[in-house]
């Protein structure tokens, strides 16, 4: 099976895949690393105690985690297949950055009910829109992509808005997803999208609810 040399890795079949050793585990003192106890569950086919470490893991936002335990619940290995929960974790863990959940979440997708994928793509906007209410900075890119790519209906006004924001708070990336969106929009509709997000930056104080943590001293 081919080695990947990360701190961690994610499944791409059955078993676990081999991964270079963390750092920390070599010292016996440290606490044990869940997501590495994770991974030794699956290799040792203990796929039950696999599913409860990720679970925890992806409840907590880890994008590997939630990657894994997509593939678990897909491939039925430690809890019951369910193709429609798998799908769920997997576009969070495509939401978070992993770049194989994509293709996961698209194989789900053809096999996941209408109404049931309706019901996936309001938990996850509720999820990602708590995470901007609470000022995650790290939650607005992939709030844009979800409006913009991930939805089965898109909202580009949505996706628009908060690429405005997201260039006004200084995040990578955002001016030009914002320009991008803007080329498929029409005039009026850019005109009342850049009102909104004038009024909500000031009214809900943005920039301070976003503001980046001060470093440690």
């Amino acid at each position: 099976m081919k080695i990947i040399p990360i701190r961690r890795c994610v499944l791409s079949v059955l078993t676990a895949c081999t991964l270079a050793v963390h750092p920390l585990s070599l010292d016996a003192e440290e606490t044990p690393d869940p997501f590495q106890a994770a991974v030794q569950a699956a290799k040792a086919q203990d796929f039950a105690q696999a599913a409860d470490l990720f679970e925890v893991l992806a409840q907590a936002g880890d994008h590997d985690a939630q990657f894994n335990f997509a593939v678990l619940l897909k491939s039925g290995k430690g809890r019951p297949q369910h193709f429609a929960q798998a799908l769920e974790w997997a576009l969070l863990a495509q939401l978070g950055g992993v770049a194989r959940a994509s293709t996961l979440s698209a194989d789900l997708i053809d096999i996941v009910q209408p109404a049931a994928l309706r019901e996936i793509e309001g938990r996850i906007q509720e999820r990602m829109q708590d995470r901007l209410a609470r000022g995650d900075r790290d939650a607005v890119m992939p709030y844009v992509q979800l409006t913009r790519e991930v939805l089965q209906k898109p909202d580009l006004e949505e996706a628009y808005l908060w690429t405005l924001l997201g260039s006004a708070l200084g995040l990578p990336d955002a001016a030009a997803e914002r320009d991008d969106i803007a080329g498929e929009l029409e005039i009026k509709t850019i005109a009342k999208v850049q009102d909104a997000a004038r009024d909500m930056f000031v009214e809900e104080k943005l920039a301070e609810r976003f503001a980046v943590p001060p470093a440690d001293s």
